[in-house]
């Protein structure tokens, strides 16, 4: 790795609870210890400030950029009566129309930025009817750098929508990183005509910061015999909880000590209370709500489940092999590629009888999932490999 003090940019959105927002900081607070690296954040408010190394510089954003980083219910709460009214007129007229105008205003208004030896898009483009986007956009018409980068955190073929519209934006750019091969080669198979830029980067993780927090109490001990397991995702449909509950109800029943706690809140919460009540597991599948701290819980877990209908690349499943636990997922874009099956990991079938079956080996075997376990200890999780792709970028 070459010790230098080129300067990086970093653009996303807030720093709120989120995989994109906790693999941002990582990488923010890897860099600095090599790079002078600004942040430009739209909305720059939200839990994951209070892990940024103090060495990471951020910058001030427009009125209208932190307008469209917010919620209406946000703005509102701001107090200012400028971001909330531009708030309003962009949730509207990108709902009738699309965020062109509402992102080109934005970045007129922003001051320019440079110049940078690396300047990164954080976030991907999104719907057209979306506000909380413009990333690329910011980047193309706002930052003067000599290497401008394109980051992709999620699968493009399962969002085919996105790529009619975005592909101008993109086509801009120097490179188009993806979090992970898979990523990046669904990526290029939705925009085949720039597929040359097109690279993938893993996940930056902080080691440390994960050894420090998962040593902190936990809020709510798990009981003495149990067999723990542990999530913590938004609780949306597309994280499929209601699903799993139904599919491990069987083994849940049948083996007495297993538990279920999920971190996180959201639009499911309430059905997915109904279905613990219907199936009988009221008190054993057990919703936190939101955490500030939940590496103590997945680093005491037996097993952390992520059972999605569809994933990217999601920076949980390293944190928790990193904190020596065994991940029991769904097959997603990059779960193969990112776990080891069978060896530290269990993935599954993306079905219900996928879920049902695996979940019902595992329990069944637990000298497996210990040896997995023992598996995942004996590694070291490092950035070398993502620390040298971005020397790469910027060499290029």
């Amino acid at each position: 790795m070459k010790d230098s003090r080129k300067r990086i940019l970093l653009i996303n959105s807030h720093f709120g609870m989120g995989g994109i927002e906790s693999a941002m900081v990582n990488m923010a607070n890897e860099l600095c210890k090599y790079y002078d690296v600004d942040l430009l954040i739209y909305n720059p408010a939200g839990p994951m400030k209070e892990r940024l190394d103090s060495r990471v510089n951020i910058l001030k954003s427009c009125f209208a950029l932190r307008a469209v980083g917010m919620s209406v219910g946000e703005a509102f709460r701001s107090r200012s009566l400028l971001i909330f009214l531009f708030r309003l007129f962009a949730s509207v007229w990108a709902k009738l129309f699309d965020n062109r105008l509402p992102i080109w205003i934005a970045t007129k208004l922003q001051s320019k930025l440079g110049e940078y030896d690396l300047a990164v898009a954080y976030r991907q483009e999104v719907d057209r009817h979306d506000i909380i986007s413009g990333f690329v956009r910011v980047l193309n018409r706002c930052v003067k750098a000599k290497r401008k980068v394109a980051w992709i955190h999620y699968d493009a073929t399962y969002f085919k929508g996105y790529h009619a519209f975005n592909y101008k934006y993109y086509s801009e750019v120097d490179k188009i990183i993806g979090v992970s091969k898979a990523v990046a080669d669904a990526f290029a198979k939705m925009n085949p005509i720039i597929s040359d830029k097109i690279d993938y980067c893993y996940n930056f993780i902080d080691s440390e910061m994960l050894a420090e927090k998962s040593n902190e109490p936990q809020g709510i001990a798990y009981p003495e015999g149990s067999f723990a397991c542990f999530s913590a995702c938004r609780l949306s449909k597309g994280k499929a909880i209601e699903r799993t509950i139904k599919a491990i109800a069987p083994a849940m029943h049948k083996h007495k000590d297993i538990i279920w706690y999920i971190a996180g809140d959201g639009p499911q919460r309430e059905s997915i209370l109904s279905v613990i009540e219907a199936e009988g597991l009221s008190g054993r599948v057990v919703l936190l709500g939101n955490l500030a701290n939940p590496y103590p819980y997945i680093k005491n877990a037996d097993l952390f489940m992520l059972t999605s209908y569809h994933e990217a690349a999601p920076v949980v499943y390293m944190e928790a092999k990193c904190l020596g636990t065994s991940v029991f997922t769904t097959e997603t874009l990059s779960s193969y590629e990112m776990l080891s099956d069978g060896a530290e990991d269990f993935v599954c079938e993306n079905s219900d009888n996928g879920i049902q079956t695996r979940f019902e080996a595992i329990v069944n075997n637990r000298e497996l999932l210990k040896q997995a376990s023992q598996n995942i200890n004996t590694k070291k999780f490092t950035n070398t490999q993502s620390l040298e792709k971005i020397s790469e970028i910027i060499e290029a």
